[in-house]
């Protein structure tokens, strides 16, 4: 019997049936590392950033330590995330010491440094088993430079000449990421989404745009709740045809979610990257004693058992597989066990 892509795909991890064991264990799948904050594209809204923000990184013996604690937890991936991982000068070296202790890495890139042949060849064979993610919110060059630095063009080619050289070389778990903002509502993310999917293969992971970072600055790019499901209706109807479910307003399903914990640039432990909010720091405690103690913040325990979601949720017919974006409920309402304000079908139980 054929697996609902949404459950297959819509955790991101291949192995799919073991990170939902993972999560029905209550145990880590995966850890995110925000290695460094260098990145080429210059997102205006991103989470990891602010406007006095000086480029750094997590440092090498950190890092080292957060493996060899994923490796004795019994975690399997480590997704690598940025900045631009690829924009460290070690981040071969890490990640050949995290394949080497049996991690999996997935890599979490702009796609620009993938334009270098060599470096889509490193990056290919260090993210063997797991995925690879650039991020190209537009394909329209006006839009694009409304929300990066510098030109537009020459950063549309260098994502799209960086996918051209993964594909070449054999890589076909491939994701497309779209911080989703009010510029590229509509058509734009429409089109972007059916070019990925129909040219290339490539499903797309709509992120909400939340209020952290430099996103702050920019509260008129948050999208409205039509916006958002017709994007998500989009996704639907293109990346997941063979499924009823869906996934609200976040892009990835709730075993992904739910099996994963981030340690961000400055040593924070939190249960997600856009969640600002540290449960612990790896410069004070290992990682393994955090996660022991802080295991239901991170991991979202409260509301494993639907009967206990707040509002909508609890009785959405999406639930087997969603639990609304803990990071719009984070910023939008204080509480990351709060309805996701910005699901439409939450939304509309909440004005009828």
């Amino acid at each position: 019997m054929k697996t609902d892509s949404i459950i297959s795909c819509g955790c991101l991890h291949p192995d799919h049936k073991v990170a939902i064991r993972y999560f029905e264990d209550g145990k880590v799948y995966s850890v995110q590392i925000e290695s460094n904050l260098a990145c080429s594209q210059g997102c205006l809204y991103c989470y990891a950033s602010s406007t006095d923000a000086p480029l750094k990184e997590l440092p090498k013996k950190n890092i080292i330590e957060v493996l060899d604690s994923a490796a004795d937890m019994g975690v399997l991936a480590i997704d690598w995330l940025g900045g631009d991982p690829l924009m460290r000068s070690d981040w071969y070296e890490l990640m050949k010491y995290a394949m080497d202790n049996g991690l999996t890495n997935n890599i979490w890139t702009s796609g620009m440094p993938l334009e270098n042949y060599d470096v889509a060849k490193r990056a290919v064979e260090m993210s063997e088993g797991g995925f690879i993610s650039v991020h190209l919110d537009s394909l329209d060059e006006e839009i694009y430079g409304k929300l990066h630095t510098g030109d537009p063009k020459l950063k549309i080619n260098s994502i799209l000449e960086g996918l051209d050289n993964i594909r070449a070389l054999g890589k076909d778990n491939i994701i497309n990421c779209i911080t989703f903002t009010k510029l590229v509502a509509g058509e734009d993310v429409n089109k972007t989404i059916k070019y990925f999917f129909e040219d290339m293969g490539i499903r797309t992971c709509l992120t909400q745009m939340c209020k952290a970072g430099l996103a702050e600055g920019h509260p008129e790019w948050i999208p409205e709740i039509g916006e958002i499901k017709e994007a998500c209706s989009t996704r639907d109807n293109v990346n997941y045809q063979d499924s009823a479910l869906s996934m609200g307003s976040m892009d990835t399903n709730k075993f992904y979610c739910g099996g994963m914990i981030c340690v961000t640039v400055d040593g924070d432990v939190t249960p997600c990257s856009v969640i600002r909010k540290g449960f612990g720091n790896i410069h004070t405690s290992s990682l393994e004693n955090i996660v022991e103690r802080y295991r239901d913040d991170l991991l979202f325990t409260h509301i494993r058992d639907p009967g206990k979601m707040q509002g909508h949720c609890g009785s959405c017919e999406h639930n087997s597989v969603c639990w609304g974006c803990r990071a719009t409920a984070y910023y939008e309402c204080g509480d990351m066990l709060a309805p996701d304000p910005k699901c439409w079908m939450n939304y509309q139980k909440i004005s009828s």
